[in-house]
């Protein structure tokens, strides 16, 4: 049978995108302080009032990390703010007995509630499929895209533009571990990011900003280099008296390099749905997009319907709804549970305790 802390790890290794947010530490660090926590609950039965209230404010902060915690196992697109970071700053603040101060405290009570297991599940589907450059689901005119990278491909131009960059530039020391070299981002709403802006000095800072116009004339956000296999294998020594010529070796090697050429694509972030229309793409709007299956894909987050009359109702309803969770949320860090929490949150609403609970539970899942 496996361990929690098994399956929490197993469970983290079904996400898509495992190194840009990698929660392998975290994940470690909640369990052991878990199981630290649960023997030092389980002595505090034996000791004295005072010394079990001590304990107590010790792990105070062990509720709010678990609410965190949870969000670990939420798809990266739909992430509010880096987890990772955020858990492994509470984990450290309650391993050294130090309290969360009120800012992170504020931090910790915007998050919202974790999106349903089947929320997550279908973005972690679309998320793969993102990670394998896949839109085809969404995405009903892929031959355009086709026809664009095979011409491309076969352009003289480009491949000579790719041949003057790389004599300028050792572009093998800017590839990533898949072989990828990456134009900057442009940011929602067109802001730009902090490195922007023009800056000569350094060797990096140059093929940076050669590269980012080499990707605006060609319409691409990278190339993607293969290793070249050699044809056949010639008979060198076993041993190489320079120490440094495997180094050099690396540095030689011989990369078979393909443009990554901007697609049309429908992308979740945690804000909105965003539609990316590159800008030598003929656009029919009816014909290009699965307009169905964008639909799905953005309204899976519980996006309610709304239109004028539907509006008033559902704004008193909303309210309602946020005292209800913040009722139930001062009501669990009181220690009610059960029925007992149920009764008093009703109270504070207002309601007849005899109100079927039913209600008490679509309010706070809307």
């Amino acid at each position: 049978m496996k361990s929690d802390l098994e399956g929490d790890l197993e469970r983290f290794s079904r996400m898509a995108f495992l190194k840009a947010a990698d929660c392998t530490e975290a994940i470690r660090k909640f369990h052991s302080l878990k199981s630290k926590a649960e023997r030092t609950s389980s002595k505090s039965k034996v000791q004295s009032p005072k010394s079990k209230k001590e304990k107590t404010d010790e792990h105070s902060d062990f509720g709010l990390l678990k609410r965190v915690y949870e969000w670990v196992f939420v798809p990266m697109s739909i992430w509010p703010v880096d987890v990772r970071g955020l858990s492994l700053h509470l984990l450290d603040c309650v391993e050294r007995g130090r309290r969360v101060d009120g800012r992170a405290r504020l931090l910790c009570e915007y998050l919202s509630d974790v999106p349903p297991a089947e929320v997550c599940e279908q973005v972690a589907e679309y998320e793969h499929a993102v990670k394998a450059g896949s839109y085809e689901s969404l995405i009903e005119a892929q031959y355009k895209f086709d026809l664009m990278e095979r011409e491309l491909e076969e352009n003289a131009e480009f491949k000579a533009d790719w041949e003057r960059l790389k004599a300028e530039f050792a572009v093998e020391k800017y590839r990533n571990a898949r072989g990828v070299i990456r134009r900057r981002r442009v940011e929602e709403r067109n802001f730009r990011a902090s490195d922007w802006k023009f800056s000569w000095r350094t060797e990096v800072e140059r093929f940076q900003l050669v590269f980012d116009a080499f990707c605006h004339r060609w319409d691409l956000y990278g190339m993607e280099g293969v290793k070249k296999i050699p044809s056949s294998k010639l008979q060198t020594p076993k041993k190489r008296s320079d120490s440094n010529s495997k180094a050099a070796g690396n540095v030689n090697e011989e990369w078979e390099d393909r443009p990554l050429l901007l697609k049309l694509s429908v992308n979740l972030t945690p804000f909105s749905t965003m539609i990316e229309v590159p800008r030598y793409w003929s656009f029919d709007p009816k014909r290009d997009l699965k307009w169905g299956a964008v639909t799905k894909l953005h309204r899976m987050r519980e996006v309610q319907r709304q239109g004028p009359k539907l509006s008033p109702s559902r704004a008193a309803r909303q309210t309602e709804a946020a005292l209800a969770r913040r009722f139930w949320r001062e009501a669990t860090r009181a220690g009610l549970k059960g029925d007992g929490r149920k009764v008093w949150v009703m109270e504070r609403l207002g309601w007849d305790v005899r109100t079927d609970e039913s209600k008490l539970r679509r309010l706070l899942k809307g």
